[in-house]
């Protein structure tokens, strides 16, 4: 009985002081810290599945020819073996309160401590470098960065707007970000909390960043405008661009590819490229579907890669998600156009990889794509992106092309890539970065 009220009152004092609780839980948590190696410790949610994944997972397999490097993950799917999943915990009571209520009060990024259990790495406590990708997945609260980076050099290369935000890692054209949130119009876009604590978030992650100082990596001039609205007094803040390696996405014969997916030969071939295909609402999906049951396009064969439950129709051919890169670069050359209605998007790889491999892009005209398809004749920008009307009338007009001219798109894409955004250049830029500091 005496138990059970201590317990409870603990769990009331946590309730009406877990600002405070969260802040400082992991100073009771503090490891001695021994002499730094030239060692780099790189962390990300995944290693693969998505783009944030995959260049994280090829920049750090590259760096490895110059630094001693490994890679932590919250979700290992690959099999290689320098790349390690964080131990997941099981929670002490301490801990699992200060999770309920973190989930409860809107501090999702806030309710992870799996992460702790890098405490027991002695690769991660010698390492002089860690480079922070996605913290998506409640496993590394910023509440541990005090503990955990102490004394290391932190690089952060942003694959979306979390850092700018209260929550969500979209901002799909809502300002509030700009002021420090508060007043969330929608508590549902990922990731979806239950209370709208977004003002207090927002303030305590810039709190903790500020602190952390760490050099800011952006792959699009973009986000890095963004960020420095919210961080002006932060300095280190570079611009790297994405990069695909060329060796592997290329052009490849149009015949041969088809025949080896058996798709239609003689059709004009529109692809579109995104994790659940049609169901994801960022990529837009939903354009895409409007587009696929619209009679008037009937002459046209939708594409479409990331879904397992597509229905596959007369216009209609569904791939699941595809990890083999000779597959998918047979793919992308395979079709006429990539369709991108994107709804929200920084840098993305899709556009890079369907250019390196000849196929010319229709996409919507948001965050850094105008960097990418800076004209005509790299491709087909979308202002009235939320439009479906917008993309039929693109890719209408791009099958009137003359074949000459739909030829010079292809070699200019290629061309673009080859000279902007080959994957040996993003490497080269990332090493120079880890030196010079």
């Amino acid at each position: 009985m005496l138990k059970k009220i201590v317990i409870q009152r603990l769990e009331n004092l946590i309730r009406k002081n877990f600002i405070f609780f969260l802040s400082y839980y992991t100073y009771f948590k503090k490891t001695y810290k021994k002499n730094k190696k030239q060692q780099i410790s790189v962390i990300n949610t995944f290693d693969s599945g998505g783009g944030a994944a995959n260049i994280a997972r090829e920049l750090s397999r590259e760096v490895q020819k110059f630094f001693t490097l490994k890679m932590f993950v919250k979700n290992k799917l690959s099999k290689e073996i320098w790349i390690s999943e964080i131990e997941k915990r099981k929670y002490s009571f301490l801990e699992e309160v200060l999770r309920r209520e973190a989930l409860e009060k809107g501090w999702i990024e806030f309710s992870g401590f799996h992460a702790l259990s890098l405490i027991n790495s002695e690769f991660f406590n010698d390492s002089s470098i860690v480079h922070i990708h996605n913290l998506h997945g409640d496993f590394f609260s910023p509440a541990l960065f005090s503990n955990l980076l102490q004394g290391k050099k932190v690089f952060w290369t942003l694959h979306d707007e979390s850092l700018l935000t209260g929550h969500c890692s979209c901002t799909l054209g809502c300002t509030r970000w700009t002021n420090g949130c508060g007043n969330c119009p929608d508590l549902s876009i990922y990731p979806a909390v239950k209370f709208d604590n977004t003002s207090s978030v927002s303030k305590y992650k810039r709190k903790w960043l500020l602190k952390l100082n760490p050099t800011i990596i952006c792959p699009s001039e973009w986000l890095a405008k963004r960020f420095k609205i919210v961080y002006p007094t932060l300095k280190n803040i570079k611009v790297i661009p994405n990069g695909v390696d060329t060796s592997l996405y290329y052009p490849h014969d149009k015949k041969s590819a088809r025949e080896k997916f058996n798709l239609p030969i003689e059709k004009q071939l529109v692809l579109f490229v995104a994790e659940f295909a049609t169901a994801n609402p960022f990529k837009g999906g939903e354009i895409v579907r409007k587009l696929i049951s619209d009679q008037s396009l009937h002459n046209l064969v939708f594409i479409t890669i990331g879904g397992g439950q597509e229905e596959n129709l007369n216009n209609h051919i569904s791939f699941p998600y595809i990890n083999c890169e000779k597959e998918l670069s047979q793919l992308y050359a395979a079709c006429d156009v990539l369709l991108y209605p994107t709804q929200a998007d920084n840098f993305p790889l899709v556009i890079l990889e369907s250019m390196a491999c000849g196929t010319p892009v229709i996409a919507s005209e948001i965050g850094g794509i105008p960097e990418i398809i800076i004209n005509e004749g790299l491709g087909f920008l979308i202002q009235n992106h939320q439009e479906s009307n917008a993309f039929k009338s693109a890719l209408i007009d791009f099958f009137k092309l003359p074949e000459v001219k739909r030829s010079e798109l292809t070699k200019n894409v290629r061309k673009e890539v080859e000279k902007k955004y080959n994957f040996n250049l993003m490497v080269q830029k990332y090493l120079q970065l880890y030196s010079d500091n």
